[in-house]
């Protein structure tokens, strides 16, 4: 299981807000007239000093502001959960947040953060969302990542899961992207920008360094990291009803980067990622078919590779749920996600899913031989204004065993605006 049980103030937060969800029906014009509103309806619920232990605590905790310290915070400073690789442990710190400087015509968003494993991440970010009259848009992201150790098992789609070994990834990201606004739901750009890597053995692991196993023939970069610029053009078309709580409609996005070794001048590639999402209602949208398909495809210039620690993987929470993190590595990768979500209380769905996917080195081999698959069930905490996913739980099933994953993040995040942290991949996957 990913984080502890230590999480249980968020959980008791989201089940207290969505039991006090509004009853009226007139829908608010902005969220912070509906986060009024909320606050409003707390403050006129009449309280029995009689009702049992549960309401007691929740009124105890709502009184004290504990209940939106998340979505709120302080100055626009906020604690954060989560948003490190899946075998990091449980990751916390804080983060500064304001949307709203110039009239929101300027964001301003930085963090730090640390997991129990002593995984560390930091980020900063500035944008100019509303350029040009609200037509176009620019943002700089810098982040540092220093993971200690990360699972390796072998490269292609038929590696064993008995040949794990673990490395460390140490990188540094300046990125940039600026577009144009297209219509309100489709924005098209373009991005630029540095990777700077440094990956050696790991600090400490349960498996054993992938230089005692492995040798660079069989895994390009291993005794070499490179240094690259890199650029390329996104698209995203977002059709959802909801950026936060989709029910309907669906999303659909394109990148393509291209990656420069400034280092060796041997690892040079370009690489073309789509995804498409669908949400599909049933009867009153309590019910929800949500349905993605994804892939990456490398294609690496004459007498190039494409080093190990830039392939993408499959495994954990955000693909293939039956498998360990980073189970499956290659050049290219393709995965499809099938939920059936229905509400089982107001902030709380169950959910049933399917995954399948594969890893495989030539664009030309994407087809469904050597397939791996996953099943499983889980619930999923909202919160109670925007809807948006709070706690995910999933538990899967797989050739290879058993899975649990108790994580912050939804699967069907969206592939968002901006360079770093909406653009890039969500926190189980890498690079």
């Amino acid at each position: 299981m990913e984080t502890s049980l230590n999480c249980r103030l968020l959980f008791i937060s989201v089940l207290a807000a969505s039991a006090l969800a509004q009853t009226a029906t007139t829908e608010p014009a902005t969220r912070a007239e509906e986060v009024e509103r909320q606050r409003y309806l707390l403050h006129q619920t009449p309280f029995d000093p009689d009702s049992d232990p549960i309401e007691r605590g929740l009124k105890w905790a709502n009184d004290r502001h504990l209940l939106t310290i998340f979505s709120e915070g302080w100055n626009g400073l906020t604690p954060t959960i989560g948003g490190m690789i899946n075998q990091s442990g449980f990751a916390a710190g804080i983060q500064f947040l304001r949307p709203d400087l110039m009239q929101g015509r300027l964001l301003l968003r930085t963090s730090a953060r640390v997991s129990t494993r002593a995984y560390q991440m930091a980020d900063f970010e500035i944008g100019l969302p509303r350029l040009a009259h609200d037509k176009s848009f620019f943002d700089l992201y810098v982040r540092h990542r220093n993971y200690g150790a990360v699972s390796y098992f072998g490269p292609g789609p038929h590696s064993k899961h008995t040949g794990g070994t673990s490395y460390r990834l140490e990188d540094t990201t300046t990125d940039f992207w600026t577009g144009v606004k297209l219509h309100q739901r489709m924005r098209l750009g373009v991005t630029g920008g540095a990777l700077l890597m440094n990956v050696g053995p790991p600090d400490a692991a349960r498996y054993p360094e992938i230089q005692n196993v492995y040798t660079p023939r069989q895994v390009p970069g291993l005794d070499r990291q490179s240094n690259y610029l890199r650029g390329g053009a996104i698209a995203h078309l977002d059709l959802r009803d909801s950026p936060y709580y989709p029910r309907s409609g669906g999303q659909y996005y394109a990148r393509f980067d291209y990656y420069d070794d400034r280092t060796w001048g041997q690892y040079d590639f370009r690489r073309l990622t789509a995804e498409a999402q669908q949400f599909i209602p049933m009867f009153n949208k309590k019910r929800v078919i949500a349905a993605r398909a994804r892939g990456v495809f490398s294609y690496p210039n004459p007498r190039q590779q494409v080093p190990f620690y830039l392939q993408p993987s499959l495994g954990a929470a955000d693909d293939l749920r039956g498998f360990v993190p980073f189970r499956f590595y290659d050049n290219n990768a393709m995965v499809a996600n099938v939920e059936w979500r229905w509400e089982i209380l107001n902030g709380v769905e169950g959910a049933l899913f399917g995954d399948a996917g594969k890893v495989f080195p030539r664009p030309g081999l994407m087809n469904l031989r050597n397939i791996q698959y996953s099943f499983g069930g889980g619930l999923r905490f909202r919160a109670p204004v925007t809807g948006a996913m709070v706690v995910r739980l999933d538990a899967a099933f797989s050739r290879e065993g058993f899975q649990v994953w108790f994580v912050f993040n939804d699967i069907f995040a969206a592939p968002q605006i901006r360079t770093g942290r909406e653009l890039s991949p969500p926190p189980g996957r890498l690079p």
